[in-house]
This record gives C-alpha cells, sequence and structure tokens, in this order.
C-alpha cells in the first residue's frame, strides 16, 4: 500500500471515530453520516402537527397584578422588602408608624370607661329621685286628707264622741261639786280636815277644766274651722306640690343624664371600633401568593391613602394580549392552544378570553393567552413570539437549513441508498419552530439531509456512520 494511501485511510478512520463520538448528541430520529468532507445528519421525515405562522408578539404580564396600598395616611415604619421577593398570602410586606393610632386607642377606651362610671351614677340619681317622689306623693296625699277634714268638718261619729265625753266631764263636775260642798259643811262643823277640803276643792278644779275642755272640744266640731285653720292646711298641701314638682324634675333630669351617659357610651365604642380598624390598617399584608413586581416607597416616608407601596403579582401562570388582526380573529377561539416562544425556549399556552372591541390605533383585537411558569424562569415585561397550533392538520416540516435556495425552485437532498440525490420541492405558506411545510417533492418515509445539505453534490456518497434513521 502506498504511503499516500495509508494517509487517507488514517484520516478517514479518524473522523469515522470523531463522528461516532458525536453521534450520541443526536435525535434518535436523526443518522448521523459523512459526505466528502463534511458531517451531514439525515433524518426520516414524518407528518407532523401544523402551526399557522403569525408574526405576533406581546409582553409578558403576571397572571394577577395589582398596586398595594395604605387606606390611611402616615410615615412609613418599615418597607424592607424589594423587586423579586417572593411573599405569601397574609404576611406583611409593610408597616406604618402606630403611635398616633395607638393614642386614639386609648383615649377610646378611657371615653369608654367614663361613660359607664356616668350610666352608673345616673342609675343611683334615678333611684334616689324615685324615693324622694314618692314622698312628696305621700306628703301631697296627706296634706290633701288634712285640707279635706279641715273643710268637711268633724263627722258625726266624732260629734257624738265628743258629746259623750262632755256628758262625762259634766257628771264628774257635778259630782265634784257636790263632794267639794259636803266636805265644806263638815270642816264647818269640825268633822273635817283642812287637808280633806283643799284635795276637795282641788279636784272641783280639776274636774271644771276637764268639763270646759270638752266643751270646748264640742264647740269647734260644731262650728267647724277658722280661716287660720284652712289657710295652715292649704299652705300645707302647697307645699306638698312644690316638692312633688321638685322631686318629678330630679327624675327626668336623672334619666336624662343616663341617656346622655349611654349615647357617651355608643359614640366611645364607636371610635374605639375606629381607632381600632385605623391601628389594623397600619400594617399592609399581601392579599395572594405573590412576586414583588415594583416598590414605590422606603421607610420614614410620608405616604397617604391611596399611594401605591407595592405592585404585586401572581407569576405562577403569566398571560400576554397578542394583537391579532380583526380579519384572522374568527380562527381564534376560547380554549385554544398557543405556542409562545421566548429566545429558544417554547411553551404551551391557551386562549382565556377573546377582547369584545378593536384597539383604536391598530385596528386589531388583543386576544388573551395564559401560560404556565411554575418554576419562574418567564418573567414580566420580556417579549415573545406565538403562533397558533392548529392541532386537526399534519404536515411534512422540514428545517429551514435543509432547504436551499440558489434560483427560483427549492430543493432539498434526499438520501436514497447511499446516495444524496437532489430534490425539488414545493413549499407551503407556513412555518412552524423554524420549519417549513413541503406541500410536494417529498413523502412520508423520506430520508433528507437536515445538516450539512449545503456543501453536497448531486449524487455525492453518504456513507453512514453512526446515529438511527429510525
Amino acid at each position: 500500500m502506498s504511503t499516500s494511501k495509508k494517509l487517507m485511510l488514517t484520516v478517514m478512520l479518524t473522523i469515522t471515530v470523531l463522528v461516532t463520538g458525536c453521534s450520541a448528541n443526536h435525535s434518535a430520529s436523526e443518522e448521523v453520516a459523512q459526505a466528502r468532507d463534511a458531517n451531514v445528519a439525515v433524518k426520516v421525515l414524518a407528518k407532523e402537527p401544523l402551526s399557522t405562522v403569525y408574526d405576533l408578539s406581546g409582553t409578558l404580564q403576571a397572571y394577577e397584578e395589582r398596586a398595594i396600598t395604605f387606606e390611611i395616611n402616615g410615615r412609613v415604619k418599615s418597607a424592607s422588602l424589594e423587586p423579586g421577593a417572593s411573599v405569601t398570602k397574609g404576611s406583611v410586606i409593610a408597616q406604618l408608624d402606630q403611635s398616633d393610632y395607638q393614642l386614639q386607642l386609648s383615649q377610646a377606651k378611657t371615653s369608654i370607661q367614663e361613660a359607664q362610671a356616668a350610666i352608673k351614677n345616673s342609675e343611683a340619681g334615678i333611684q334616689s329621685a324615685k324615693s324622694s317622689s314618692e314622698s312628696a306623693e305621700a306628703r301631697v296625699e296627706s296634706a290633701q286628707a288634712s285640707l279635706r277634714k279641715v273643710n268637711n268638718g268633724a263627722r258625726s261619729q266624732e260629734i257624738a264622741k265628743t258629746k259623750t265625753i262632755v256628758d262625762k266631764a259634766q257628771n264628774a263636775y257635778n259630782k265634784a261639786k257636790d263632794d267639794a260642798s259636803r266636805v265644806h259643811q263638815l270642816y264647818e262643823a269640825g268633822a273635817a280636815t283642812q287637808s280633806d277640803k283643799e284635795n276637795a276643792q282641788l279636784q272641783l278644779l280639776s274636774a271644771e277644766k276637764d268639763l270646759e275642755s270638752a266643751r270646748e272640744s264640742l264647740s269647734l266640731q260644731l262650728e267647724g274651722a277658722t280661716v287660720e285653720d284652712r289657710d295652715v292646711a292649704q299652705a300645707s298641701l302647697k307645699e306638698a306640690f312644690a316638692g312633688q314638682s321638685s322631686a318629678s324634675a330630679a327624675l327626668l333630669q336623672a334619666k336624662a343624664s343616663k341617656e346622655q351617659a349611654e349615647a357617651a357610651l355608643e359614640k366611645a365604642k364607636l371610635a374605639k371600633e375606629q381607632a381600632e380598624l385605623a391601628l389594623s390598617r397600619t400594617t399592609l399584608s399581601s392579599p395572594f401568593n405573590s412576586v414583588i413586581l415594583g416598590k414605590e416607597i422606603e421607610s420614614g416616608e410620608l405616604v397617604t391613602s391611596g399611594q401605591t407601596v407595592y405592585r404585586l403579582g401572581s407569576i405562577d401562570k403569566l398571560k400576554v394580549l397578542l394583537p391579532v388582526p380583526d380579519s384572522e380573529i374568527q380562527d381564534w377561539k376560547k380554549g385554544q392552544k398557543v405556542n409562545i416562544t421566548l429566545y429558544d425556549k417554547t411553551r404551551t399556552g391557551t386562549v382565556s378570553a377573546i377582547y369584545a372591541a378593536t384597539n383604536a390605533n391598530t385596528g386589531t383585537i388583543n386576544v388573551e393567552v395564559v401560560i404556565p411558569n411554575s418554576s419562574h424562569d418567564w418573567l414580566p415585561g420580556q417579549v415573545v413570539k406565538a403562533a397558533r397550533e392548529l392541532s386537526e392538520k399534519q404536515g411534512l416540516l422540514v428545517p429551514v437549513e435543509a432547504v436551499i435556495r440558489t434560483g427560483n425552485q427549492p430543493y432539498v437532498f434526499k438520501k436514497v441508498g447511499d446516495k444524496a440525490i437532489k430534490t425539488n420541492i414545493k413549499l407551503g405558506n407556513q412555518m412552524s419552530n423554524n420549519k417549513l411545510l413541503v406541500v410536494s417533492g417529498l413523502s412520508e418515509g423520506d430520508r433528507i439531509v437536515i445538516k450539512g445539505a449545503s456543501s453536497l453534490f448531486d449524487g455525492d456518497t453518504i456513507q453512514s456512520t453512526g446515529g438511527s434513521d429510525k
């Protein structure tokens, strides 16, 4: 064997070993081969689902995004979280200085205690006023009875009783008078002592006074009360009425005081509820599991009610609005699948909504597509491209680099046996994932060169060096 042939064999063996080592990096559907001085790859054609090519793009958005604000004014005490941080539902993300609101709550609690004490005092006042009123009513009744007695005079029963007393007093007087006369006669005769005479005279005087008193009482009963007695009775009744009026006024005042205290208590309770609500609003919590998309304030700043503190977004799923020409919107349906591409990665999204109006400036209609993003590696603000998958249609798709266009007729190289055969093809108007649709010139099961085709010539020998074409 000549030296040049030995050198050529060595080079071929070296190339074969290199290509064989690289074959592990190719898909099982590709055949790694060698033709002339170039490595090529061969693929068996099979029908694939078609995707309608739309030159659509949009900006990724958080699936749910909210501007988080305080509902009250205040100075920010803490807001340490930064954009990109993950937060769970209910976790505290910012807080205002609570001093003023805690003071308001303390004042409201004090007002409640004061109002409760005032209610107790007024209740005690009501009880005291009720007692005074009852006593005043009793005095009025007594004065009215006295006045009636003065005006009406003594009853017949009382007069009869007094007459009986007068008769008894008269009899007692007559007896005392007879006794005194008899003792006087005995004294004159020396049969009675001076002491007996004096005792008899004293008994006579006493009986005379009792008789006069009884007659005077009977006279008063028979003649009725005097003007002075009526004036006194009326004055007593007027005084009793005045006392009753004063007691009633005191009772009304005590009841009014209780009503005022109860109103003050309700007001204090409302102030307490408001203070507690305001205090609760000094703490800002995340309303859902999210990621901080933006931060608008820093600790120590003054904020007003409604001023944005953070922008939160849920990015477990993302969404994008695709501006679809209104002439093509009839091809889009809710629930359809859409291939969304970011750089070299493609994900399948789902049409979640089709807007009901066109965009004023472009005449397009927004189609909302939801995209899974469990790993959070796609971010709001990134620009993606989209193609809607038509799963009911299939076709032969070949990589763009397999198609050669040196004139008006595009062609590919088919591997027939161990030869590269130039084959003219006709392309459709669709593209998917950097692949072109072939409508004629190729058949399912054909082997075509998908890498290195530009270095081949028609009829070149293609030697398989590893991999699989199935």
